[in-house]
């Protein structure tokens, strides 16, 4: 019994500085929804690109070619997990919803634990139950599926947002001075971004064709993300 309390105890001595920040303001996750015609022809995109790229991955493996699944991780810090365990809270102040599956598996994990960020490979959690996103502790090697409930606080000095966009380059300056190469065959998200937009950098999985790119840029007014690499 009491050592239950203490971890309770503990979980909310985590979580009671996300809630002095909960008043501040913030960037607000999906505040420039697509419209439903402008996500359908995204999707009709990406299905085309989905076909190719499955008609690429047969051939590899006839040709035996294996692809290697590596992460170079872009590494947040966690700063806050909630007394019920349904959500997480990251250095930027952003608080992410966690899915009630997962619950009891966060109570575990500690102030400053090393985590990032990527896309889910559920496709019932993902599309159809809005958890879009999976948080991996590095140090308990431990996978949670999460969706954005807060976006970042403004005035957090770790909080990124988009400086300028070079349409030409398909370059992204951030608020940090950081410059990052975008994929330039997601052209149809990247033309949606704008200065101004919230970042959160997530970590590409990387498998059978986007292999190029090491990053994720998670735009947080479009909920959309874009594959990259850092220049500089």
């Amino acid at each position: 019994m009491m050592k239950h309390l203490f971890k309770y105890l503990l979980a909310a001595s985590i979580f009671i500085s996300s809630l002095i920040f909960a008043d501040e303001e913030r960037i607000e996750p999906g505040s420039r929804k697509l419209s439903c015609k402008q996500l359908q022809e995204i999707q009709d995109l990406e299905k085309r690109k989905e076909k190719t790229s499955n008609e690429k991955k047969i051939i590899s493996i006839l040709e035996n070619q294996y692809p290697p699944l590596v992460f170079d991780q872009y590494i947040h810090n966690l700063t806050g997990v909630s007394v019920l365990g349904d959500y997480l809270v990251i250095e930027d102040g952003s608080q992410w919803k966690v899915k009630p599956d997962y619950s009891n598996e966060i109570f575990s994990w500690k102030e400053n634990d090393p985590i990032f960020i990527i896309l889910n490979d559920s496709f019932m959690s993902s599309f159809l139950y809005g958890y879009k996103y999976k948080m991996i502790n590095a140090r308990k090697n431990i996978s949670v599926e999460v969706k954005l409930y807060l976006g970042p606080l403004l005035k957090n000095p770790y909080t990124l947002q988009v400086l300028a966009i070079n349409p030409i380059t398909f370059e992204i300056l951030l608020s940090d001075q950081s410059i990052w190469k975008c994929d330039p065959s997601q052209y149809y998200l990247f033309d949606k971004w704008l200065a101004g937009d919230g970042v959160i950098v997530g970590t590409n999985v990387k498998g059978w064709f986007n292999s190029c790119y090491d990053n994720l840029l998670i735009n947080v007014n479009l909920l959309n993300e874009i594959r990259s690499n850092k220049v500089e």
